[in-house]
């Protein structure tokens, strides 16, 4: 009877430690997908590593990524799965430098609410002065030299005509914004990316420039900046 009851006991036990055993073999392991193999960002842009994930089982520890500097990162996702097996995964990322995206490139069409219609340059037209009036001689119209005295005074003629920039310019980017420094550029087009109501906010990036603005009367505009937006 005592073996009978013993048997038992270790049958039921068996059973017991099958089942603990299958559960914990239900719990998932670690595994995460990129939604790219690489991914290339621009240089100085703020970028959140967990966009890069397409799909993750288990807890991440997510690194960090430095766009200050231009150059291949390699990006490592620490995986902790239900089972507590950690797995490492990795993400290279190209961080592009400013200066490879060249003022080459072909600029694409502003919305139309944004374009900037090329204003004519202005002109001011000084007033000519009139020739002096002759001087009458005893004849009544005299030339110097002669026994009548007649003297006659040449017209003066009038100025060329002066441009003067009236502070518009022209030849912008396709902002159709013109700026005083970079730095006033350069934190427009960050508020502009960042600005949901804003129509460049679902552009990726910017590129400012300079030495190709031009003033009212046409000529390039020294020391003023503009700024193109890229979707790509």
């Amino acid at each position: 009877m005592k073996k009978k009851i013993v048997c038992g006991m270790i049958i039921v036990m068996c059973m017991t430690l099958a089942g603990y055993s299958e559960k914990e073999e239900k719990k998932a392991a670690a595994s995460l997908t990129f939604k790219d193999d690489t991914v290339e960002v621009m240089q100085g842009d703020e970028v959140d590593v967990k966009d890069f994930v397409k799909n993750v089982e288990g807890k991440v520890k997510y690194p960090k990524l430095n766009t200050s500097e231009a150059g291949e990162q390699v990006l490592k996702y620490v995986v902790t799965g239900e089972d507590g097996k950690k797995k490492t995964y990795e993400l290279t990322v190209n961080v592009k430098a400013k200066e490879e995206t060249a003022n080459t490139q072909t600029p694409e069409e502003a919305p139309a609410e944004e374009q900037t219609e090329p204003q004519t340059p202005t002109t001011q037209t000084p007033t000519a002065t009139p020739p002096a009036a002759n001087t009458s001689g005893s004849n009544g119209s005299t030339t110097t030299g002669s026994s009548g005295g007649n003297t006659t005074t040449s017209p003066t003629p009038p100025a060329q005509n002066v441009c003067v920039p009236d502070g518009t310019y022209t030849n912008l980017d396709n902002s159709g914004m013109w700026f005083n420094s970079q730095a006033e550029a350069e934190a427009w087009a960050e508020a502009q990316l960042a600005d949901p109501n804003s129509p460049w906010y679902q552009y990726r990036r910017y590129l400012w420039t300079t030495g190709l603005v031009k003033d009212s009367c046409g000529e390039i505009a020294e020391g003023i900046y503009t700024v193109h937006f890229f979707k790509e």
